[in-house]
């Protein structure tokens, strides 16, 4: 039954409400927070939801005044056709702050929130998601945000571009969520999933990315015809395939992080993907690389750019790749990041090395026994994985390791 009862409240009730809804009847509220804040609120039916509008602070806005407020939204309703008040609420001038927008207040959350990132990279990632695939939102006060609005940001995207469309919900998600804490919004959350948008946007899920390898037992072949070219990419995507390390890993490399007595590259963990410092045992391939640049060392970057001071760009090494127009056995251009793959199938089938000794050497996470692979005796029997790589690689060899 709908509360018809009305002037429940006085100034003295206003005054002394503690925590949570206080009813004046018709669909009125003051809205008393945890810290003591007090708002008022009207709260109405549309359709299957139970949308709200706030009419500002108390006591800046008066019981009186909230009253009159409630009265013109009941009008709005009563009307045929009938009115959404909080569209209608536009028009009515208020004596509350005009409401933040989307974009503003997202900008500061990611301020707020930067410190738990791992990077520069991932903040300026947050940045422009929002502002790309979130713009119609920007200019939308927070309180008036709803479901459709959220589906028009993500249904465009959902299909062909899930796992950006899923990051997306996730963030819009967060500083709607921020807004309500700091009382900017009262309906529930519209871009969370389990409440919202799981019952419309389904549960697709992005496909597994493929990267295109080259099988192993051509790689002695491929190998040769690399080993002629002596470009800055080409010996770039030569140290990333005896170390079965990542692109960036390689094109970001710096000397401090090089020692060419033990013959050890020590990754920090900033500019790993699973956040924490990999040590590469180095074979005597690698070295000759690195001994081979030293001579001509300019800088910190072991791999510069053509401008100096700049390190390699990732089109780089898939430039070099390109122009030797290799390709698998099924006919597919082979990527750079596919040689993990080639390393991994190739040490799994044809040496006796330990899976752990191998997935540590691809710097996988190998949860309780990873630290027992990161000790001195476990890294020289990595040196001896990579060398026998390196073996293969140049002669076809390295099974009898």
């Amino acid at each position: 039954m709908p509360d018809i009862t009305l002037n429940k409240l006085t100034d003295v009730k206003c005054r002394k409400a503690g925590q949570g809804r206080h009813s004046d009847g018709g669909g009125l509220y003051l809205n008393v927070k945890p810290t003591g804040a007090k708002n008022w609120l009207f709260v109405y039916r549309w359709g299957d939801k139970r949308p709200s509008i706030g009419f500002g602070g108390y006591p800046a806005v008066g019981l009186a005044d909230a009253r009159k407020y409630a009265a013109q939204c009941r009008d709005w309703l009563n009307e045929t056709p009938r009115k959404d008040p909080k569209k209608a609420w536009k028009t009515l001038s208020a004596p509350e702050a005009p409401q933040e927008t989307f974009g503003p207040f997202a900008l500061k959350h990611i301020e707020a929130i930067k410190g738990d990132f791992r990077n520069a990279k991932h903040v300026a990632q947050w940045r422009s998601t929002l502002e790309t695939y979130a713009a119609p939102l920007w200019q939308m006060p927070l309180d008036e945000i709803g479901v459709e609005d959220v589906l028009s940001c993500l249904e465009p995207i959902w299909g062909s571009k899930n796992e950006t469309a899923r990051r997306v919900r996730g963030r819009i998600e967060a500083v709607l969520e921020s807004a309500r804490v700091r009382g900017l919004r009262n309906d529930p959350n519209p871009a969370s999933w389990n409440g919202q948008l799981k019952h419309v946007l389904g549960k697709k899920r992005p496909a597994a990315k493929h990267f295109a390898a080259l099988e192993y037992a051509s790689m002695p072949e491929f190998w040769k015809s690399l080993s002629e070219k002596q470009s800055m990419g080409s010996l770039a995507l030569r140290f990333l395939i005896l170390t079965a390390a990542r692109s960036g890993e390689v094109r970001l490399a710096t000397w401090n992080e090089m020692d060419l007595e033990k013959g050890v590259w020590t990754i920090p963990a900033d500019r790993m993907k699973a956040s924490r410092e990999h040590i590469v045992p180095l074979s005597r391939a690698a070295m000759a690389i690195l001994k081979h640049l030293d001579q001509a060392r300019t800088g910190d970057i072991v791999f510069p750019g053509a401008r100096r001071g700049t390190s390699l760009s990732d089109m780089t090494l898939t430039k070099a790749l390109r122009d030797m127009k290799a390709v698998n056995g099924k006919g597919e251009p082979i990527t750079v990041h596919g040689f993990r793959s080639t390393f991994s199938d190739w040490a799994r089938n044809e040496t006796h090395f330990p899976r752990e000794l191998i997935e540590e050497s691809l710097a996988h996470s190998l949860g309780k026994v990873e630290a027992a692979y990161r000790r001195g005796a476990a890294i020289e029997r990595r040196r001896e994985l990579m060398e026998a790589w390196q073996k293969h690689l140049q002669e076809g060899r390295g099974a009898e390791a």
